[in-house]
């Protein structure tokens, strides 16, 4: 009985949702392979889902790369501070790339020329120890392909 309860709540909020945003609500229950490969670990997608969490990091314009990622569990005696992440960043991986970093949780913005660098540069900082997740926002000076 509480399953059917729910159930229907749950139907009911669909039903609510598409009058009042259109069909942007059912596209979203219809592409739940789309929305659970966002941001999810790297181990924990097949092929299929990362090819599906890469196109969704390029904005609809292909001049922004952004997006989410999570960075495999570190012991303690290994992680760096926040300062020396940041510093790791503003030196070694690419000076025109702001980065702000607490506790280990990295947001870095800027411009780069291309998504190969954009890209590399997230993966750099994914390696540095003691960074539990890159959000980054990158704008391309050339369109990603």
């Amino acid at each position: 009985m509480k399953s059917q309860r729910l159930l229907s709540s749950a139907l009911a909020v669909c039903l609510v949702g598409i009058l009042l945003f259109g069909n942007s609500v059912a596209a979203l229950t219809l592409n739940l392979p789309q929305l659970a490969a966002m941001g999810a670990a790297d181990d924990a997608l097949d092929q299929r889902q990362r090819v599906i969490d890469e196109d969704l990091k390029i904005d609809p314009t292909k001049l922004r790369y952004r997006g989410l990622e999570y960075v495999q569990f570190q012991p303690d005696a290994e992680r760096l501070t926040d300062p020396e992440i940041k510093s790791l960043i503003k030196s070694d991986i690419n000076p025109e790339v702001f980065a702000a970093v607490a506790s280990g949780s990295v947001q870095i913005f800027g411009n780069v020329q291309d998504i190969d660098v954009a890209r590399g540069i997230v993966t750099q900082i994914k390696d540095i120890p003691g960074v539990r997740e890159v959000m980054f926002d990158i704008g391309l000076e050339v369109k990603a392909e």
